[in-house]
């Protein structure tokens, strides 16, 4: 090569280019300038690339496929040019032009998921440099100064209501799944595609500073803890969470609070839109927990928050959370049998799931007992590189002295169980990012200082050993779906109405593969119950559910899984001689006005509603509906 050139070697994922150009994104010619200063350049885009002659001594652009580091790309394609015009300014002036022709852009914005190459060895990160929005809009012609305002009039004319009808047209179902598993369906990079898309990429997500939560049980209460702990140490705090209860925005939070319809509306509108229009085929469109990943991204990006506490959504390794480029603390919850078609059908296959999400250099807190799953966490570190596991302290250390003694006894049981996990994991990011509110230094000591125990007290988490009370009806509501929450629910259930003389009834459904028989014998062994309900997580049998709360299953399949539930008691009842006392209902409706009819209405009932968080966003939906019209 000439000593005054040079060249810099661009590589695109397989077909990536190719379907650019054959799908017509440059089937019109369209010519455009590109200046700095003492150089422009002229070019001309028609199916292929070319450039002005009388530039091209000075600039040449060419496509060809090549073979790197055994993988095939294609096409490559190379800038060459005098040296004296660096590649930074060459990829601002690129990046002017193509921020506003979406299609085009997403050609570029996948820069930084390829190989670089450069006689001037320049990392990735320095070649590219995000361009600063503001002036470039001051330099575009007016046209491209409208889109904010599009986007502000979509959320007048478009209400919360569309948005979640909209929202639930993207809803996967467990087959799909399944299937996506089975056919080895990269979800991360399918994330990635839509998140440029959508207007981010991993440097934009770099701003952001992140602990990650995994594991099987309690990976939400752990981050609700967590989030009220630094909440009370004066942090901006952003919390993405899921299934929601009630309200899809639930799953959003700032600063411990859902984010408001208005603002979820805004948010939707913006993000769907421009998803929509950036389309390769009919229904090229994220999945339901997918697309909310990235719109509470956006959301933590605009409200400027000082950290994002992640649950995972299923798994770890490939779950879309997992996108997050720079992760330092890492949490990984107690480990059980769950999504087995999904996750691997042994614990050591689910520990490697779950693990997925460390980081290099990730300080990692579990409090997974199996020593085999242990030692697969240990390894996942080792191969992730310079990340270091930490197995929590017993929470009971924390409550030395009798002040604290006297603050446990008045913790949810939730809090019991995952309480020690969110105080290391709030510690360690404040050691990390804040050492001025970082008290101690030790890492994973047990201590307690006033911004934790305001954390732990202040925490509310619904859904979660959670009671309610509707007239007669003393509501113990608990989400627990795997045999260690479920004995933890039971457990809580049966001291909490140990002194009570009322009926007690349970409501139950499970969704997914989990067994039935397994968690409702749990549940036996700790209560007498004088009714056993057994029905679908749908409020009417009619199409009156809320959007909200709406999930693809057809009602059928629903109703004939919840009479093999109430078989499965049966049996139950059977090995023990006790008498059977199940009821099938299609609906929560049907079934709480079969309990208004069968009690008498001055007497006092203590109601546990468990299995499925759908379930109890449900009932709390239902009660609502049926003592309003009272």
């Amino acid at each position: 090569m000439n000593a005054g050139v040079t060249r810099i070697n661009l590589f695109f994922k397989m077909g990536m280019l190719d379907r650019i150009l054959s799908n017509g994104l440059f089937s019109f010619q369209v010519r455009f300038t590109l200046s700095f200063p003492g150089l422009e350049i002229g070019l001309m885009l028609k199916r292929h690339l070319k450039i002005k002659e009388n530039l091209a001594n000075m600039f040449s652009l060419y496509v060809r496929r090549v073979v790197y580091g055994g993988h095939e790309f294609s096409p490559l394609l190379t800038l060459q040019y005098q040296r004296g015009y660096s590649p930074r300014k060459l990829f601002k002036m690129l990046n002017i032009y193509f921020l506003y022709h979406s299609r085009q852009l997403k050609m570029f914005q996948t820069f930084e998921e390829c190989v670089f190459q450069s006689t001037q060895k320049r990392p990735c990160s320095t070649l590219i440099k995000k361009s600063n929005k503001q002036i470039i809009l001051q330099r575009t012609p007016n046209k491209y100064k409208s889109n904010e305002q599009k986007y502000v009039q979509y959320t007048e004319d478009q209400k919360y209501g569309e948005a979640i009808e909209t929202l639930n047209a993207l809803q996967t179902n467990a087959e799909a799944l399944r299937l996506s598993m089975k056919h080895n369906i990269n979800h991360l990079e399918d994330t990635h595609k839509y998140l440029l898309r959508s207007g981010l990429t991993l440097f934009d997500l770099k701003e952001l500073s992140y602990i990650h939560v995994s594991g099987t049980k309690g990976k939400g209460s752990t981050c609700a803890l967590t989030e009220s702990i630094l909440y009370a140490y004066g942090l901006k705090t952003g919390f993405y969470s899921s299934p929601h209860l009630v309200s899809v925005t639930e799953r959003i939070r700032v600063n411990g609070e859902p984010i408001s319809k208005e603002k979820f509306t805004r948010y939707f509108w913006k993000i769907y839109d421009k998803l929509q229009d950036a389309q390769d085929y009919e229904h090229d469109m994220p999945g339901y927990f997918k697309f909310l990943t990235i719109l509470a991204f956006h959301v933590f990006l605009e409200e400027r928050v000082d950290v994002v506490i992640l649950e995972v959504g299923i798994g770890g390794e490939l779950d879309c959370t997992n996108i997050v480029p720079n992760t330092k603390t890492v949490g990984i919850t107690s480990l059980g049998l769950e999504h087995t078609n999904l996750l691997g059908e042994t614990l050591n296959e689910i520990a490697w799931q779950k693990a997925g999400i460390i980081k290099p250099g990730s300080t990692v807190y579990t409090t997974v007992a199996q020593e085999d799953c242990i030692r697969i966490i240990r390894d996942r570190c080792k191969e992730k590189g310079g990340a270091h596991l930490h197995k929590v302290p017993d929470f009971e250390l924390y409550f030395q002295d009798e002040k604290d003694r006297e603050l446990k006894k008045s913790l949810n049981h939730v809090i019991l169980l995952n309480g020690s996990l969110a105080i290391q994991l709030a510690y360690d990011w404040l050691r990390q990012n804040r050492k001025d509110m970082s008290e101690r230094k030790e890492i994973n000591k047990a201590y307690l200082t006033k911004q934790v125990v305001e954390g732990l007290i202040n925490c509310h988490w619904p859904g979660r050993c959670q009671m309610i009370k509707y007239l007669n009806l003393n509501m113990y509501l608990d989400g627990a779906h795997t045999s260690e929450s479920m004995k933890i629910c039971g457990s809580w259930f049966s001291q909490s109405v140990s002194y009570s003389e009322n009926p007690k009834i349970l409501i139950f459904n499970i969704t997914g593969d989990r067994d039935s028989t397994t968690l409702l014998k749990i549940l036996k062994s700790f209560s007498v119950f004088d009714l056993v309900c057994f029905l679908p997580n749908v409020i009417t049998s009619a199409t009156t559910n809320t959007p909200d709360t709406q999930l693809i299953q057809a009602h059928r399949e629903q109703l004939e899984r919840a009479k093999m539930h109430a078989c499965n008691w049966e049996l139950l009842c059977l090995e023990d001689q006790t008498p059977n006392f199940a009821k099938v209902f299609p609906s929560l409706l049907s079934c709480f006005q079969y309990i208004q009819d069968e009690f008498d209405k001055s007497q006092q009932l203590d109601v546990l509603v468990t299995g499925s968080l759908h379930l109890l966003g449900a009932t709390i939906l239902s009660l609502n509906k049926l003592y309003k019209n009272i």
